[in-house]
């Protein structure tokens, strides 16, 4: 990326960006059946919108304009980085897919605009806003009538600014709560909204009393705009992390969104998959999914199967074989296919299914909060209720009996459930977004207290997706002329092993120009590369490619031969995430056992397991998604996390008690998880272990204060000394204190323990 940047004198990025970076995501494969109609309506209209994930900061928004710029037939770009939105007005000769591949090159990726324009947040924003400014002008209000003002002019003034400024908060701000004690009430839950919306009911009805019909003052009017503003403030710290987060992806509509290229009548048209029927002649572009089992028409295919069995290299299908759905076309060429059935009988539709999506039903996490909660609600109604029915016995005054009751329920603030909690919830994403690891569901980190076991899928989770020389040392027996000729020929193929090797040949300073020294070179699908040259014959490839069908010890793997004769023999291994084994034992330490669960061949998952430092009979291979899927049912699912990528792993993560991805270049499995990683290795996920078991004992200490503190308030509410200067003190002070322990207790400490593994994080843009 580095060298990208500076290639295209973009180095003012590193500027605007600022010290801290965010890591680099491979886009991978690039499925770009969606920008053909949008190219249709750029060209007629001039105009489109794309959204976009990966926006950081302002230099990702410099970055994109610059770029944008520079192209001919650039007009206006117009950039929503908050939401990940961008809207684009240019001429007839603007190439908007140069762009975007251009762009992409850095590590965004674009989709269709499918986002939310509105969101829940912004209205509790505006909301949340209005009400702390009238909390702020109604304590100036009331300051001077607790120091003593009781009578003329400027009294009755400031009691009618300070009465107004509380019809307002109860207006504005009141109905979020009551809203959502109703619909509690209406599912019969006892919701922690409804002491807070009886709270603001009662202390906003005995305000309106003695202002219209007792001493003119508006009663506890302004401990009333207090509460209202920080309840809000509490409940729109939870909504907007949350949506954040959700927003840095592309959106996914799962089988509505999913589109594919239909052959009919002379015309190539693009339709939804929902559409597809049997018999239909389809055409799969480079990145295409195959969203249903197809015959190939075509001479060949080179298809990737991860996302299917999770098998890093890709498969290679000749005319009339079957092509599975799921997999996607890893060749450099389009080719078209008749469907064999219907979308209705995918798999690709059972597994991009939402209806049992991970997070959405209840765990027990949840259903703690709801008997917290709960109980909560009736201590204070029955607080409230036995201040009111003591008073009137003892001294048969109505109005007195209201005001303990109302005394009651303003002054047991629910500060450490509306302002605390969510703030120390607040506090653990963003350090949990510093390390790479964005939370999407509300309730994944009281669910990950309950966690075991971390289940990992290999490809692509485990391992980066890449293929690596296992040995280079043989490489140094090259002279620099055979060196750029096997570079050369390696770097023409877009195999993964071939890769694999041209980027070792480049670490070592090999280099190729097309039209050189080397010529190029022919490429047999499947089986690998040749050459003539000079009358001699160079091959690189499997064995039998390379050295003859009759070679007996023909091993399957990457072979360099001149005229038959082997010059290079080289293993190659799936690329390790940085720091894997590392991570691996640190779950370990801390007590999570660690499993890993793939489709891909036995042996190989049994040697990855031991170079991670897995036990044998912790790593299962050969598994298909009903068999992941029946395994974590049969294991103890409420204890395990379960970490995927693939298409393969979608009934899996619906099983387990929560899951993860790293896979955020398509949203079929972000969508779906309950987090998602954009690091480079695994270290965030054993520190958001470490972090919900903090946070968990920080909530503990924080719901005990709650309890010590509203016991002595309502003993004082019901003694009948409490006064609403007191309560305006009493209240917000018992906030303060609340969020300064939270705070306190989960800030990040600078130093590390020397133990702590790192997290393995390389370059950064």
């Amino acid at each position: 990326m580095y060298g990208l940047l500076h290639e295209e004198g973009l180095s003012r990025y590193y500027e605007l960006r600022g010290a801290v970076g965010v890591p680099v995501v491979d886009p991978g494969e690039k499925d770009r059946a969606w920008l053909e109609p949008i190219e249709a309506q750029l060209a007629a209209r001039g105009a489109c919108d794309l959204d976009v994930s990966g926006i950081h900061c302002s230099a990702c928004v410099w970055v994109m304009e610059e770029l944008f710029r520079r192209r001919a037939g650039a007009g206006v770009l117009e950039l929503n980085p908050t939401l990940g939105r961008m809207h684009m007005r240019v001429g007839e000769d603007f190439s908007l897919r140069a762009y975007l591949d251009e762009v992409e090159r850095l590590g965004y990726r674009f989709g269709p605009a499918r986002k939310r324009l509105e969101r829940a947040s912004d209205a509790l924003l505006l909301r949340t806003g209005v009400v702390m400014a009238l909390a702020a002008n109604s304590m100036i209000f009331s300051i001077a009538i607790y120091l003593g003002l009781r009578s003329g002019p400027l009294f009755e003034l400031l009691s009618e600014l300070s009465y107004g400024a509380g019809a307002l908060s109860v207006l504005v701000g009141g109905g979020v709560f009551f809203q959502a004690a109703w619909r509690g009430l209406r599912a019969r839950v006892l919701h922690l909204d409804l002491p807070i919306a009886l709270g603001i009911a009662l202390a906003f009805m005995g305000s309106s009393y003695s202002f219209f019909f007792g001493s003119g003052e508006a009663t506890y009017v302004d401990t009333l705009t207090v509460f209202i503003a920080l309840m809000l403030l509490g409940r729109f710290l939870q909504e907007r992390t949350l949506e954040r987060n959700r927003d840095r992806l592309l959106a996914d509509e799962g089988v509505d969104g999913l589109t594919t290229r239909r052959h009919r009548d002379g015309k190539i048209e693009i339709i939804a998959c929902m559409d597809i029927v049997e018999g239909d002649t389809l055409v799969c572009a480079p990145g295409d999914l195959v969203p249903v089992d197809a015959l190939l028409l075509s001479e060949h295919a080179t298809l990737s199967l991860d996302w299917i069995d999770g098998e890093s290299a890709p498969s290679y299908f000749g005319v009339g074989e079957t092509l599975p759905a799921g997999a996607f076309n890893a060749g450099d060429h389009a080719f078209s296919a008749t469907a064999t059935s219907g979308f209705e009988a995918s798999c690709v539709l059972r597994l991009l299914n939402r209806t049992s999506a991970a997070g959405e039903e209840q765990p027990a996490s949840s259903r703690f909060w709801q008997r917290v909660s709960g109980f909560y609600v009736i201590f204070v109604l029955a607080a409230a209720i036995s201040g009111a029915v003591y008073w009137f016995w003892i001294t048969g005054d109505g109005v007195r009996a209201l005001e303990v009751a109302t005394a009651i329920l303003v002054v047991t603030c629910p500060c450490s459930f509306g302002i605390a909690v969510p703030l120390g919830y607040e506090v653990v994403r963003a350090r949990l977004r510093r390390l790479g690891l964005f939370v999407r569901t509300r309730s994944l980190l009281d669910r990950m207290r309950q966690v075991r076991r971390v289940v990992f899928d290999k490809t692509g989770t485990l391992t980066t997706g890449a293929l690596v020389l296992a040995d280079t040392a043989q490489l140094d027996s090259l002279t620099p002329e055979q060196a750029d000729r096997l570079y050369g020929m390696a770097s023409q193929s877009s195999h993964p092993k071939a890769r694999a090797l041209a980027e070792a040949l480049a670490a070592r300073g090999a280099s190729w120009s097309a039209g050189g020294d080397t010529g190029w070179a022919q490429e047999s699908a499947g089986q690998g590369l040749s050459l003539e040259e000079g009358g001699r014959v160079h091959r690189l490839g499997s064995a039998l490619f390379a050295l003859g069908a009759d070679t007996p010890d023909a091993s399957d793997d990457l072979v360099y031969s001149l005229d038959g004769e082997p010059v290079l023999s080289l293993t190659t291994r799936e690329d390790l995430r940085p720091g894997a084994r590392a991570e691996l034992e640190r779950l370990e330490a801390d007590g999570y056992d660690a499993f890993i669960l793939s489709g891909d061949r036995h042996d190989k998952v049994q040697a990855m397991a031991q170079r991670l430092g897995v036990p044998a009979e912790r790593a299962l291979g050969e598994q298909r998604p009903e068999a992941k899927a029946a395994w974590v049912r049969a294991h103890a699912p409420e204890r395990t996390l379960m970490l995927g990528d693939g298409l393969n792993d979608g009934l899996v993560v619906r099983e387990a008690l929560c899951s993860g991805t790293p896979a955020i270049d398509r949203p079929f499995m972000a969508s779906r998880c309950d987090f998602y990683l954009v690091s480079p290795g695994l270290g965030p996920i054993a520190e958001a272990l470490r972090l919900s078991r903090q946070l968990g004992q920080v909530v503990r200490i924080d719901l005990a204060f709650a309890l010590l503190y509203n016991s002595f308030a309502i003993g004082l509410a019901m003694a009948g000394l409490m006064r609403p200067w007191l309560a305006a003190i009493l209240m917000p002070t018992s906030s303060l204190v609340t969020i300064a322990f939270t705070l306190l207790a989960l800030r990040e400490r600078r130093a590390r323990p020397a133990t702590a593994p790192a997290y393995g994080r390389p370059a950064w843009t």
